[in-house]
């Protein structure tokens, strides 16, 4: 299921602001070299986050599922100087791309990349955490909300890719449809936190911390 029409997603893309070259070579290179390209957050999900940045002040940030570092630049783009990072990242091959990019961009200094498994490392990062991004591993969601929830300062927002699913959250089949369904109702019934679930490229649940 296409959540969106790919025409008016084009257009919509004509009548956004435009983005620094090297998001665009991080994209191609992404696509040329990487087994599932489209785990990339694109755009949309990308300036939305700036947007969000910017329009809440944040300065403290954690992503969990970084890939090839696309959705961690933008996010630093928007960040005053004196803002960070913490990005958490499983597959090494992964992980090398992104610091090539980091290393390379204005931006970069603000970056802490975490290679391994999120559940080990996370639970070190202390609070407050103004904004957090959830785009990881779908059976997991649940378990990285659980921990950064109580992380979050009050009016602190996350962010979490992927909950619609490509329609699957309708009709679950898999493991991963059955989690990203039973994540979405946990955080649906999760009263520390005011949500909302945007119908943004593939799904973008909005939520901030009561």
């Amino acid at each position: 299921m296409k959540i969106v029409d790919p025409s008016i997603e084009e257009y919509a893309l004509n009548h956004s602001s435009p983005e620094h070259v090297l998001f665009e070579e991080l994209r191609d290179e992404t696509f040329e070299s990487m087994e599932c390209p489209q785990m990339i957050a694109g755009r949309f999900v990308g300036s939305f986050l700036q947007m969000m940045i910017r329009s809440s002040n944040a300065k403290r940030i954690v992503e969990v599922g970084t890939f090839t570092g696309y959705s961690t630049l933008k996010m630093a783009e928007a960040l005053p100087d004196d803002g960070e990072i913490h990005t958490f990242e499983y597959e090494p091959k992964h992980a090398e791309m992104a610091r090539r990019y980091f290393a390379r961009s204005p931006w970069g200094h603000k970056i802490t990349l975490h290679e391994g498994t999120a559940l080990d490392t996370l639970p070190n990062i202390g609070g407050p955490i103004d904004l957090s991004f959830i785009d990881a591993d779908k059976v997991n969601y649940q378990a990285y909300w659980d921990l950064l929830v109580p992380k979050m300062r009050q009016g602190g927002v996350i962010l979490v890719d992927n909950v619609l699913w490509s329609g699957q959250v309708l009709d679950p089949q898999t493991e991963s449809d059955h989690a990203i369904a039973a994540f979405n109702e946990h955080a649906h019934g999760d009263a520390r936190m005011e949500a909302v679930m945007l119908t943004v490229r593939d799904g973008v649940l909005m939520a901030v911390k009561r």
